[in-house]
């Protein structure tokens, strides 16, 4: 017999969005749960190591997910601890366009595709993402691409690298505006944390959290109100519901180490355990009432999964540019392409960002993948003297393209395996193409000598749980309840109908604080009328 718990609200998974609910809502006074498969690194100085390999350390593991299509290449994309993504992450921190909260009426549907709006706007947001960037403590300036009323930065912009210069070189020769790139990350001390060392290896954890990390930003302060109540190295395996199936009533957990099993109840629900391990969890979680998954009765839970599709560029130079300093990624950036207005093959666009740091091991992994030997040796010795740009190709939701599960196979705690089908859009292959010749351009604009770029690769998966108005079309409203489980919500990347062509966690970040607030107006409600 299971052991038994009751809170307030029980949040699945410590990461980027599961950190910022905690911290609201043990703000609010309830009372909470967060359950957490990974570990808890409580000294950063001492658990985090200046080794590009230790990014693998943090991130999730798909080794037993059943893969089929052309696009998922399984990459480090995704946090495995307390803190997520926010560990290992390049710490882009950029608001999405106006236009890209309205693709469908922007672009129209490609054929093929499963585009929609989303049921909220940029202007619903932006005291969410106002909000966020004071979080995070991002740094930056107001740019040309800023619609009126953005607020500046918290912090002023990171400086330029010397490879920044030679980029910015080459897209002014080209016309492209560029601009100090926005990241959480600290320009000056910022919060009582540290301002950026220039290290390098922000992937691999930032010893000194001049980089946003969640666990210590959020989790940390929540923790000590005493109201938060964290189970790390658990699992959750079945959500449970009553009430006819409308309403989710706890969930079950087992801790990976002594293998005990634990049911605990909760007011509200909330999963953040990513794109891939949400639906897996409703789709296991099967009744008399949601004989298909829960939320699933129209079979949109798991549906119009997609990611940026990436191009990885490097330009070697005469030049010492000493490309290994600094933080990993947006030192300078160009978003004029993320419209696409010179190509009538694709719709969307894609963003250009440098890339600077502990990188040598993602060059070698992608544009330099072709090389062995002596002669990737020999690429890899110039590392120094290379610019490095990378473009994230807005993705297309496509219907087909989909999480599920292999009822058949389970794993060691008896849930069914997960299967992830994923196949690129002609769409992103038309737009990757562009990508890569102007990243070319760029660099050669910028003065490289040789120019070494990408195949196509995936990066931020995002879809699987809609956020939508119509139950028909989508697995979530605008606030992420599960459609018919209204204290059932669902966070993160899995929510965007579409997926801009800039990096996703602000955004992630601003609908979960707009999420929180809508539970915690509601708890506080509930006692104060109901009781």
């Amino acid at each position: 017999m299971p052991q038994f718990q009751e809170y307030d609200a029980i949040i699945v998974g410590a990461g980027a969005t599961g950190a910022v609910f905690a911290h609201e809502l043990t703000k609010a006074g309830m009372d909470v749960l967060c359950i957490e498969k990974g570990q808890h690194f409580t000294n950063h100085k001492e658990d985090f190591y200046e080794n590009e390999l230790e990014t693998f350390r943090l991130t999730w593991d798909y080794s037993d997910y059943e893969i089929t299509g052309d696009a998922f290449d399984a990459g480090p994309n995704l946090g495995a601890h307390v803190g997520g993504g926010t560990l290992a992450w390049t710490a882009t921190a950029l608001r999405m366009f106006e236009r890209d909260f309205r693709f469908r009426s922007t672009w129209g549907q490609p054929a093929g595709t499963n585009t929609a709006d989303w049921p909220v706007s940029k202007r619903m947001l932006q005291r969410y993402y106002n909000k966020a960037e004071a979080q995070m403590g991002v740094a930056g300036e107001l740019t040309s691409w800023d619609e009126p009323g953005t607020r500046p930065p918290v912090n002023p912009p990171m400086p330029f690298y010397p490879s920044s210069k030679a980029l910015q070189r080459g897209f002014d020769r080209l016309g492209l505006r560029s601009a100090p790139g926005r990241v959480a990350t600290n320009s000056r001390p910022y919060d009582g944390r540290s301002e950026c060392l220039n290290c390098g290896f922000c992937r691999a954890g930032c010893r000194v959290d001049a980089k946003y990390q969640a666990d210590e930003v959020l989790i940390k302060p929540a923790l000590e109100t005493g109201r938060l109540h964290l189970e790390t190295e658990s699992v959750v395996t079945h959500v449970e519901t009553a009430r006819w199936g409308g309403w989710a009533k706890g969930v079950h957990y087992v801790n990976l180490n002594s293998g005990v099993e634990t049911y605990a109840k909760g007011r509200y629900v909330i999963l953040c355990n990513n794109p891939f391990e949400i639906p897996r969890l409703l789709l296991s979680s099967t009744s008399r009432f949601h004989p298909y998954g829960i939320g699933n009765y129209f079979d949109q839970v798991g549906r119009n999964f997609y990611s940026h599709a990436t191009c990885l560029g490097m330009g070697v130079t005469g030049e010492t540019l000493n490309s290994y300093v600094g933080h990993s990624m947006c030192n300078i950036m160009s978003l004029d392409t993320s419209y696409n207005r010179e190509r009538n093959d694709y719709v969307g666009g894609f963003s250009l960002l440098s890339l600077h740091g502990a990188g040598a091991g993602s060059l070698a992994a992608f544009p330099l993948k072709h090389l062995n030997g002596d002669d990737l040796r020999q690429s890899m010795a110039r590392y120094n003297n290379s610019m490095v740009l990378i473009a994230f190709i807005e993705g297309m939701p496509v219907y087909s393209n989909r999480i599920t599960v292999n009822r058949n196979k389970t794993d060691d705690l008896g849930m069914p395996l997960p299967h992830i089908h994923y196949e690129w859009h002609q769409n992103d292959l038309n737009a990757f193409e562009h990508a890569k010749e102007k990243i070319r351009d760029v660099m050669e604009a910028g003065g490289s000598e040789d120019v070494f770029t990408s195949g196509i690769f995936e990066s931020h998966p995002m879809g699987t749980m809609r956020m939508g108005h119509n139950p028909l079309t989508s697995a979530t409203d605008r606030y992420g309840r599960v459609h018919g489980v209204p204290n059932l919500f669902v966070a993160g990347g899995c929510l965007f109908p579409t997926g801009s062509s800039v990096n996703p966690t602000l955004t992630m970040h601003a609908l979960a604080l707009r999420s929180a607030e809508k539970i915690a107006w509601q708890w506080r409600f509930r006692e104060r009328f109901v009781q």
